[in-house]
């Protein structure tokens, strides 16, 4: 029995650390990607424009793209992590179980107004399958396509945050956010 038990805990020990591995991948290493995509077209765009005075147009249209890509693509990583920039100065005056009720409150708010725009986001970005890149020729719905995965990644950080919430609250726990 316990063997089986320790089975188990270490699938699910796997299963998570392929996950966040599989979190960092999409909220970090790809948004690092794109942005050095986007800072080396950028330097070649420079380059090319005032140096040799023969502008590339794709280099612009990629440090647009790159841009969009890290700024989608990291947004997320920023909720998992609170990093986010919050104004508190109202919030800091409640009490650790005050601040946990705002907190579930404006998550439930960010999950329900999230969720409602979700699937009319996902049918627009598939929509644009029809619309390609001035320069590049990349169909829209693949550079749009980082929206979704924004909307999805920061929709499952608000659902965990509030979920934790709730069940301390139940609980009846007292604390502030971890970090």
């Amino acid at each position: 029995m316990e063997a089986s038990n320790k089975q188990k805990s270490g699938g699910l020990a796997l299963l998570k650390k392929i996950g966040l591995g599989l979190l960092d991948f999409i909220e970090v290493i790809m948004p690092v990607l794109a942005l050095t995509t986007t800072f080396v077209s950028f330097i070649v765009n420079v380059v090319t424009r005032y140096i040799f005075n023969k502008p590339v147009n794709a280099c612009y249209e990629l440090c647009l793209i790159g841009l969009l890509w890290c700024l989608l693509l990291s947004a997320p990583y920023a909720a998992r992590k609170h990093n986010n920039v919050a104004f508190t100065l109202i919030y800091d005056k409640f009490s650790p179980a005050g601040q946990r009720v705002l907190r579930l409150i404006g998550n439930a708010f960010l999950i329900f107004c999230l969720a409602a725009m979700l699937y009319p986001c996902y049918d627009w970005v598939m929509f644009m399958h029809r619309k390609l890149s001035a320069t590049l020729k990349i169909r829209f719905d693949v550079l749009y396509f980082p929206f979704v995965v924004f909307n999805v990644l920061t929709l499952g950080h608000l659902i965990y945050d509030f979920v934790k919430d709730f069940v301390e609250v139940v609980r009846g726990k007292k604390g502030g956010v971890e970090a």
